[in-house]
């Protein structure tokens, strides 16, 4: 598959279209994911949100940098920490990123060691300068298939700079959750310097494997005795016990 192909596809996945309130934006063209499409293996940005207390805590939520960058503990009560998986950076170098390096969120991995923390929605809030609104609410549900029930992978697309946010609807009593958010694609400006292109396309990190179904040809049935009639099977067995007497 060639590469214009695949910037094309993820640049009508992450194109939001915010005359429309029925969260068709979110989505690509086949109501997926577009990771997956060439380029590069994604890797995941990292975020460990954290809840302190003994008492679960409502509302978290993670990015936002527009209007949570220089907000007290980034716009979430004392009791959250959110710090990033890959030691040496900070969220707060996630949330100037995302406002310089935008991208199309292709996969989202949701992980914890308490299985209920990985059930509570997510609600995806996306706006612009002009005060258009748009958000989507994704229910995480356990495939009834999978063996590890504290881990759900979210194949949904959504656009990710200073303005997105996902607000956690709770963060349970000393839970952590772990969430890898994949990029499908992501614009850096200043690879246009080196002669690059601005936008950057990833493949799929299979996270989720498919089932392989293998389909083995059965035997053939074994042919139908010739139907003569009882009269004929019986002169037939007849004749056959005679035979054996000679």
């Amino acid at each position: 598959m060639k590469m214009s192909k695949y910037f094309n596809d993820a640049r009508a996945a992450a194109n939001v279209d915010f005359n429309s309130f029925s969260g068709d934006e979110f989505l690509n063209a086949n109501g997926g994911s577009s990771a997956g499409l060439g380029g590069a293996t994604a890797q995941p940005y990292i975020l460990n949100v954290a809840n302190s207390t003994t008492d679960d805590v409502a509302t978290v939520v993670v990015g936002g940098a527009y209007t949570n960058l220089q907000a007290t503990n980034q716009g979430n009560v004392a009791a959250i920490t959110i710090t990033m998986g890959i030691a040496g950076l900070t969220y707060l170098e996630f949330l100037y990123q995302s406002m310089n390096k935008p991208f199309v969120a292709g996969l989202t991995y949701l992980s914890s060691a308490n299985a209920s923390q990985v059930l509570e929605t997510v609600t995806i809030k996306q706006k612009d300068i002009n005060g258009n609104e748009s958000q989507k609410t994704i229910v995480p549900t356990i495939d009834p298939y999978q063996q590890q029930t504290n881990k759900i992978a979210i194949a949904f697309n959504y656009k990710f700079d200073g303005f997105t946010s996902l607000t956690i609807s709770n963060i349970l009593a000393s839970a952590t959750l772990k969430a890898y958010l994949y990029p499908a694609e992501n614009v850096a400006t200043g690879r246009a310097l080196t002669g690059g292109n601005v936008v950057k396309g990833f493949s799929s990190p299979d996270i989720v494997k498919k089932d392989k179904v293998e389909v083995v040809n059965a035997s053939p049935a074994p042919a139908a005795l010739p139907m003569s009639g009882g009269n004929g099977r019986r002169r037939a067995a007849h004749g056959g016990r005679h035979g054996r007497r000679f």
